[in-house]
């Protein structure tokens, strides 16, 4: 359960998980709030699952029009014809995060800090159907903090912790 704060009439409301980044309704005043927390995405198991669908049925109609034949055959092209992608599939996800690691370290860093990855990330629907908020949130974020930085200054520093305070200190009371 998540708490948070209404922005309208300031209430304290509880909501599940589920409603983590997205717009939650007030109960009390009917403000519609940003529940905090980052936003869910798509697993990357999905994902996965959702790309290799497509060639095995593929290789699927393959190994039917093959087993008429020779059964084997079938076999083998459909085994062939997986390995194949998923070998591809891993080498188009390394060279897409070494590349984007070496052109931009900072943004690659700030992307895996969010929860994502660049290759799932810039694949588009039907196989990842995550809205670009959810895809690219931390760098959003920290977009918008660096624009903030520009306009006001950098943030100030935290007031010190009352318990670090010494008893020799003039200003302990």
């Amino acid at each position: 359960m998540i708490q948070f704060v209404c922005d309208g009439c300031g209430q304290q409301l509880k909501i599940g998980d589920e409603w983590s980044g997205k717009l939650g309704h007030c109960p009390y005043c009917g403000t519609n709030s940003r529940v905090p927390g980052y936003p869910r995405r798509t697993p990357k198991w999905k994902i996965l699952a959702r790309l290799l669908a497509a060639p095995f049925i593929v290789g699927l109609g393959y190994f039917l029009l093959f087993s008429i034949v020779d059964v084997w055959a079938g076999v083998y092209f459909l085994m062939g014809g997986m390995i194949w992608c998923v070998v591809m599939l891993g080498f188009c996800w390394v060279v897409t995060n070494v590349g984007t690691f070496l052109s931009c370290p900072r943004e690659y860093r700030l992307w895996k800090k969010g929860g994502g990855d660049p290759w799932f990330d810039t694949l588009d629907p039907p196989f990842n159907n995550d809205p670009p908020s959810v895809r690219y949130f931390e760098l959003y974020r920290e977009k918008e903090r660096m624009e903030n930085e520009a306009i006001f200054g950098p943030p100030p520093p935290p007031p010190p912790d009352p318990s670090d305070r010494r008893m020799d200190d003039p200003n302990f009371l």
